[in-house]
């Protein structure tokens, strides 16, 4: 196989972002296609991305290949490949670079294995809903989004509605399309968190590209399609997993104060009842209808998970309780599935109490080991009540498990 490229800056471009996700890039060289895919070792990320032979200046392939190569090696050698054109042969075992300017220069690589992709193909799905996004305005969603947390949710809802949020202590970012230039089908109502550290950094892929798709699914990994005018298509597939390694506990100051004591059927009710007063309601109201403490506690809790905000002393939802008000209606388990995403982007116990303790604890011990976790971060400690408030939110959205006096924590 024999190929000229003159979209350079692409093509490095190209495997220096993709070796971020994976370790080994599987390759297929066929007569009408230049095929690149693989998984992470994590199952954090699938990439599947085809180069058509009109991509390349030059496109020859009289034998066609299956093999695998190193990522790190492409990614150390591709981007040194400064040149107007790039020249790529491949033949049995190995691959060769070169470029042609004051210098001719090459890097030949060793296939690691001649290797048939065989994991089975990301489109088997059967998504809930699918979303045609321009791919620049995806690109500057994907910006603002990434200005308040290493998550983004993408939410679809009935009638054909996009919502794409983000969360984290007191700062939230929405965004919906207020034209209709966007297809938007939705089969039922859905919505899906990943990391946006993958997206960030497709950023400069997204912008080249006309059109982004988007498939929304129900503990489905999302899924991003881009097409490159007619050259080529770029296709990555991200988990619900998260990615630990690369995300740092955040830090909420709360000056000592508890976290709010309060009954979570009442706080159920309490913000159903808000979402009936769309100007906004008096704290006051709440109060003589037993749905609030004398301390606020319920609208406390409410401000900490990004559900409601005072404004001129009443108190209104904000968007994401707008959505969160909208997914109960419909389906409690998934407004349930909601609420424990926010706890977890907005309370630092909350999110270590789930996500760091994998085994079954006892109270006691359970606490002691969220205090040594803060600790180490600097962070407050939390006390008896803290502990109960985040048992209380963990047990209503189905996210804790007791067990001969043990407590363990599922992820759905």
């Amino acid at each position: 196989m024999e190929a000229k490229i003159t979209d350079t800056k692409l093509f490095r471009m190209l495997f220096q972002y993709v070796s971020r996700f994976i370790e080994v890039a599987h390759f297929d060289i066929k007569k009408d296609l230049f095929r690149i895919r693989s998984i992470d070792p994590h199952d954090f990320c699938y990439v599947d991305i085809v180069l058509y032979p009109n991509f390349f200046e030059k496109y020859v392939v009289d034998d066609e290949w299956s093999f695998s190569i190193e990522c790190s090696r492409l990614s150390s050698i591709v981007p040194t490949l400064i040149a107007s054109e790039i020249y790529m042969r491949i033949d049995e075992g190995h691959v060769q670079f070169s470029t042609k300017e004051n210098w001719m220069s090459a890097f030949s690589i060793r296939w690691l294995r001649t290797d048939p992709y065989d994991l089975p193909e990301p489109n088997v799905f059967d998504y809930e809903a699918t979303v045609n996004i321009p791919a620049k305005e995806l690109v500057n969603i994907i910006r603002k989004a990434s200005t308040i947390s290493h998550e983004v949710t993408f939410s679809a809802d009935n009638p054909n509605k996009l919502t794409i949020f983000a969360a984290r202590e007191n700062y939230s970012f929405v965004a919906q399309p207020l034209s209709s230039h966007f297809q938007i089908e939705v089969k039922q109502p859905v919505n899906a968190t990943i990391i946006l550290d993958y997206l960030k950094t497709l950023r400069y892929f997204i912008n080249r590209c006309e059109s982004a798709k988007v498939f929304i699914g129900d503990g489905k990994p999302l899924r991003v399609d881009l097409t490159y005018e007619n050259k080529g298509a770029f296709s990555f597939s991200f988990s619900h997993g998260r990615k630990k390694k690369a995300e740092k506990v955040e830090r909420r100051s709360r000056g000592g104060t508890s976290l709010p004591r309060v009954s979570m059927k009442t706080f159920e009710r309490y913000v159903i009842h808000l979402s009936k007063y769309p100007e906004g309601a008096d704290p006051k109201i709440f109060e003589i209808a037993g749905l609030e403490t004398k301390g606020g506690d319920c609208w406390r809790l409410s401000d900490v998970l990004t559900l409601a905000y005072k404004d001129k002393g009443k108190v209104k939802l904000t968007p994401p309780g707008e959505a969160f008000v909208s997914l109960y209606e419909k389906d409690e388990e998934k407004a349930k599935q909601f609420l424990h995403m926010l706890a977890k982007n907005t309370i630092v116990p909350y999110k270590l109490m789930v996500e760091a303790l994998e085994t079954p604890v006892a109270p006691d011990e359970l606490r002691e080991r969220i205090n040594e976790l803060l600790g180490k971060k600097g962070d407050y400690m939390i006390n008896g009540q803290d502990l109960s408030t985040l048992i209380q939110i963990a047990k209503w959205c189905n996210a804790l498990k007791r067990s001969a006096g043990l407590l363990s924590f599922e992820e759905k």
